[in-house]
């Protein structure tokens, strides 16, 4: 293929301005430049197109995700741009020693396990509506999408649920709070004292496995020797941080637009099946994973743009999924629409491995909602979006009120009274 100019852009995914409206900016970047370059953070390729997307996600010996530390212009540094210090494992890694890791952490993540645990996920849900339906109102975000999964999490991994409210607003917090201020110094204590306590769990876990996830790692094997303490601890953190708010961020995208759409709700009341389906839906279109980058390992091209050794390229998940050629009228949210094609959580080898957990989530919650709070509505002006939207697309939060209506869970005064030990049969 002959190669072709690249044009220079003046694009940054983590400004203010991209956030306000990504879907306009990754239209214009479909239509005109679907691959492309920019000096912000150092300098990156920008990658839109579906096909382009696909094909850098596709070749994971030529674009690697990996991530070495310390960060060294011209290695591998990992998914995000610009790089950060934190290593996050599986996911940073590249084969073959990936293909080893996903292997051994699939059983965990399978469809029978997000099966097992739907039970667990409708529990919290009931106790966090619970906690507000007599009120008649809640912040859809602060109260619920952002409790549920950080609850659910916890269990999983085994640890206390008496501090889970830090935990969950500290992880969400991450997700849009600027850091080098001083509202991200306590964001990121909260973080600090939830992998500490994982980090004090690993030797009683070596020593007396139970049935979470912590216990699964300390007993995990990987060419035939257990992973060390450091790589289960980066292991947890990046689940933590995949299984927690990027969730939160779909369940809010999708309570604002029935929030607008009445007739969708209704539909989605009346069919209560159909949750998952407009779930894909709002996948695609909300796109909670933005973009991830990757690393050149060697002199190659995109689309005929050559790309060199050590550049950094930008594969946008949310374009891809706006490209007309693979999803005719990409603006419009159609719950009808084949979606088996949808970037959201990943192309290729690297998709998401909790994908299968994350839409029992989805299912479970909305449901809840829209059969308890089937009236809710926001109130005006109050939803806050993310300002920037380079990791994730999301809600800060999300006031609502709704017609008051009783109790329907246990009378438990907090979410760890609710559930036995968790033991998955894997």
């Amino acid at each position: 293929m002959a190669h072709r100019e690249v044009p220079e852009i003046d694009f940054d995914h983590h400004s203010e301005a991209y956030g306000r409206d990504p879907w306009a900016a990754n239209t214009e970047l479909l239509t005109k430049c679907p691959v492309a370059h920019s000096r912000h953070h150092g300098g990156f390729y920008v990658v839109t197109g579906y096909d382009q997307v696909a094909d850098v996600a596709k070749r994971p010996e030529v674009f690697s995700s990996a991530h070495e530390l310390p960060n060294t212009p011209g290695r591998p540094q990992g998914t995000i741009i610009p790089a950060t210090t934190f290593r996050a494992l599986p996911l940073e890694m590249d084969p073959p020693e990936y293909l080893d890791w996903r292997k051994a952490l699939n059983p965990f993540f399978s469809p029978k396990v997000a099966r097992q645990l739907r039970p667990r996920i409708q529990a919290y849900a009931t106790w966090c509506v619970d906690q507000c339906i007599e009120k008649g109102e809640m912040d859809l975000v602060l109260d619920l999408a952002s409790a549920v999964p950080a609850l659910l999490t916890l269990d999983m991994m085994g640890l206390p649920m008496d501090n889970w409210r830090l935990y969950a607003d500290a992880v969400h917090s991450l997700a849009f709070t600027p850091s080098g201020t001083p509202e991200y110094q306590q964001v990121a204590l909260g973080f600090g004292m939830l992998l500490k306590e994982v980090q004090e769990m690993i030797p009683r876990r070596r020593a007396d496995p139970k049935g979470d996830l912590v216990s699964f790692l300390t007993q995990l094997e990987i060419d035939g020797a257990k992973i060390n303490d450091e790589d289960i601890l980066a292991t947890c953190a990046a689940m933590i941080a995949g299984g927690m708010d990027t969730t939160t961020a779909l369940f809010a995208s999708a309570f604002e637009y029935l929030d607008r759409d009445r007739a969708a709700r209704r539909r989605l009341i009346e069919e209560p099946a159909m949750v998952p389906k407009a779930g894909e839906e709002f996948l695609r279109y909300y796109t909670p994973v933005v973009c991830v980058g990757r690393t050149a390992m060697h002199d190659t091209e995109i689309d005929g743009v050559p790309v060199s050794q050590g550049e950094r390229v930008l594969i946008s998940w949310a374009a891809a999924n706006l490209d007309p050629e693979v999803f005719p009228d990409p603006l419009t949210i159609d719950f009808d629409r084949d979606t088996r094609k949808s970037a959201a959580f990943g192309i290729g080898m690297h998709r998401c491995l909790g994908r299968h957990i994350a839409m029992t989530d989805f299912d479970v919650v909305v449901n809840e909602v829209l059969r308890r709070l089937p009236d809710y509505e926001l109130i005006e002006g109050a939803a806050e979006r993310y300002r920037t939207v380079g990791q994730i697309n999301g809600y800060v939060k999300m006031p609502a009120r709704f017609t008051p209506g009783p109790r329907t869970g246990p009378d438990a005064a907090t979410a760890g009274e609710l559930l036995p030990e968790l033991k998955l049969d894997l």
